[in-house]
């Protein structure tokens, strides 16, 4: 063991008093632990002179802090980065070893959230409310869809608390959700003068306003809050001065809206309450995304689920004198006799109460905690008549398509109608629209965070150009042209002028494609499905950039037979620049799935390609459905017959899809091989273009 020691204080050149400190501290290992870390060292000394320096000059440091396990973990990471991370990231690995030493002190004592999610998610399931996704992510915030919460916790010095750290910090932002703290007008005060100081001070008012009714709502929890509080006497002064200062927050009926107009009382402070463990700072621009989203989306389903509760009730339909169908007064009223802890409601259809349907009442719950009211404007379902069969069917005109007189970027489809067996003629009126552009940022996220699978598409992609026509002698190109080169060269030593033409050039010859991509956006993919369908069209979009194949790309979506839209995206003569790529990024949800219509219109596009190849490829998160009965086997039988009227014209049709109950229909709309169901919404963007590889090659 003497000669390891000696080995190594050679090794490192130590000086006289080094060398003795350095076989002090390594004498507490064994035999075998300092052979293993003298081989380590014999990697280490063999790399640049300036990390063996940093090294020196830190190791008697680190003998200090680490065991002989730590300290063999420590050396292997430096020679990991030694080998692929160069001399800068191995300094910075010497340089942090506190970082290091924290990240193993930690270890036995952290919680992660991959231990933790299952259990939060079904405590904060039991809490009641709104349906929240957990998550895990950088910062710890909800956005009211989802909350979100760190990898690890390692605040306390015992693993068990900070499992329960997990579970307040969530119940905290359950809270915020459950008890009114983004309600929109309150969000839109806060947007209308967002001073990140203004929004400091309303995040520590609601902590009181939330702390005070968890403490009457849920005394089991508010005591276990209340003993992981900080102790230290200044924070504890501070939080009691501002809760006195705002007692007013302390009532039962305090809302968000109090607190925010106690914001200026305190705007003169200069020290904040520091933030208790189970707290965290306010996101607002995530809460206003997803809150504006969602109030679109349930403005619509509690109207169509309004008209569907209305529709099982035919004896509220009356007709007036001309026969025309009146809708009933219908007013929301509160029910006192409601055992659940969240508010109750009813209707009163013409003056006669009725019990809400369960996923109504979740619906009005929700709508509740964002608004704080139901808007008259939801208790007016859609007019009747405007769907009914017979005022639809408008000619017998036996073309498919027609242009609308009134609008001239709106289209006439039939639609095929299977309880009568016959096209519905002209029964469809289309759009097509501008899809507003989103934020240019979303396009370098995707490609960061999709570094990694986006070189193993484009290899994959390379490797069918590989299989193209080369053109040589370009004067520009994909490649150097060396036979050109040499040419040149010689040109050049007898004093000619030599060629410029010294390139080569992959010409996709044999690949004479154009495909049509049809992108949900109905309100069903709000969310991860539609963050998954913008990321995966990024990642296709540039590695489609290497075959040269033509694409184009429409969303679809819309709400009833009057108001079908398709959203153009990318034309196929279309250049992949920044403005569709702006458009990728700004493709949002909408309303609903009336795929057949938009089946007809991309089609008859995509068959004004004069390609030899026509692919039509659908990516969806579910079956088709839209108001007036476009449901079921009447919405599943016009896509089918839509999908054959365009194979029948030489287009292959091919469907993407997410929904887990897909193999009870697609096979039947798309055939039993042109369908691919993806289990996960994270797998979405690598594999479609696994799938657009395989189909086209």
């Amino acid at each position: 063991m003497s000669d390891s020691l000696e080995k190594m204080s050679t090794y490192l050149n130590l000086e006289n008093e080094q060398s003795k400190l350095f076989r002090g501290l390594v004498s507490k290992f064994s035999a075998d632990e300092v052979e293993r870390l003298r081989a380590n060292i014999s990697v280490i000394i063999k790399s640049n002179s300036r990390i063996v320096k940093t090294f020196t000059d830190k190791l008697p440091e680190a003998l200090k802090k680490l065991d002989a396990n730590e300290l063999n973990n420590w050396t292997l990471e430096l020679i990991n980065n030694i080998e692929n991370m160069g001399e800068q990231k191995s300094i910075e690995v010497i340089e942090n070893l506190n970082d290091f030493v924290d990240s193993h002190l930690n270890k036995n004592i952290s919680c992660n959230f991959e231990d933790a999610s299952t259990f939060i998610r079904h405590f904060v399931r039991g809490l009641g409310g709104r349906d929240l996704k957990i998550a895990s992510y950088d910062d710890t915030f909800t956005d009211t869809e989802s909350l979100y919460l760190p990898d690890s916790l390692h605040y306390f010095p015992v693993a068990e608390k900070n499992f329960s750290l997990y579970k307040l910090t969530a119940v905290h932002l359950w809270a915020q959700t459950n008890y009114g703290t983004w309600k929109k007008s309150t969000v839109d005060y806060l947007l209308r003068n967002p001073d990140k100081f203004r929004l400091a001070i309303f995040n520590r008012l609601e902590c009181i306003r939330l702390d005070k009714q968890l403490s009457r709502d849920l005394p089991g929890i508010w005591r276990q809050l209340t003993s992981i509080k900080r102790t230290e006497a200044e924070s504890i002064n501070l939080w009691k001065n501002w809760t006195e200062k705002a007692s007013r927050l302390c009532d039962k009926s305090a809302t968000s809206a109090d607190s925010f107009e106690l914001i200026d009382k305190f705007s003169g402070e200069d020290i904040l309450p520091p933030l208790e463990p189970y707290q965290s700072e306010m996101q607002i621009h995530k809460v206003i995304e997803a809150l504006s989203e969602r109030i679109e989306k349930e403005k619509e389903e509690f109207k169509k689920s309004l008209e569907e509760f209305l529709d099982s009730e035919e004896k509220l339909i009356q007709e007036d004198s001309e026969g025309n169908l009146q809708s009933p007064e219908i007013e929301l009223v509160e029910n006192a006799d409601g055992d659940s802890e969240d508010m109750q409601f009813q209707l009163s259809l013409n003056g006669e109460v009725h019990n809400l349907p369960d996923h109504l009442q979740d619906l009005v719950n929700s709508i509740m905690q964002d608004l704080g009211e139901i808007p008259e404007e939801y208790l007016k379902p859609n007019e009747k008549g405007e769907y009914a069969d017979s005022l639809t069917d408008q000619s017998d005109n036996p073309n498919n398509l027609a242009l609308d007189s009134d609008d001239t970027d709106s289209f006439l489809y039939d639609e095929w109608d299977c309880t009568r067996n016959r096209f519905k003629r002209n029964y469809c009126t289309l759009r097509e629209l501008d899809i507003p552009l989103g934020e240019s940022e979303f396009i370098s996220e995707t490609l960061e965070k999709y570094s990694g699978i986006l070189k193993s598409i484009k290899k994959t992609f390379e490797a069918i150009i590989g299989e193209n026509r080369i053109f040589r002698r370009q004067i520009e190109g994909d490649g150097v042209d060396l036979d050109a080169v040499v040419d040149s060269f010689a040109d050049l030593v007898m004093g000619r002028e030599p060629s410029e033409y010294v390139y080569t050039r992959y010409r996709n010859q044999e690949r004479n494609i154009a495909v049509m991509f049809m992108i949900d956006m109905s309100g069903s993919t709000l969310g991860w499905v539609n963050e998954a369908e913008r990321e995966s069209l990024v990642l296709l979009c540039e590695a489609l950039e290497l075959l040269g194949d033509r694409y184009a790309i429409y969303g679809f979506s819309g709400r009833t037979n009057k108001r079908c839209e398709v959203y153009k995206i990318k034309e196929f003569a279309e250049r992949y620049l920044d403005e569709v790529k702006q458009r990728i990024s700004g493709i949002r949800p909408k309303a609903y799935t009336r795929m057949g219509v938009a089946i007809r219109h991309l089609g008859h596009l995509l068959n004004s390609t004069n390609a030899k190849t026509k692919l039509l490829i659908t990516l969806s998160d579910g079956r088709p459905e839209d108001y007036g009965g476009y449901k079921g086997k009447y919405g599943i039988e016009d896509t089918r017959h839509a999908l054959l009227e365009l194979k029948q014209t030489g287009v292959h049709s091919f469907c993407i899809t997410i929904d887990t109950e897909a193999q009870e229909y697609l096979p039947y709309m798309y055939g039993k091989v042109n369908y691919a169901v993806i289990d996960e919404v994270a797998k979405l963007p690598h594999k479609v273009a696994d799938i657009y590889r395989k189909l086209t090659t």
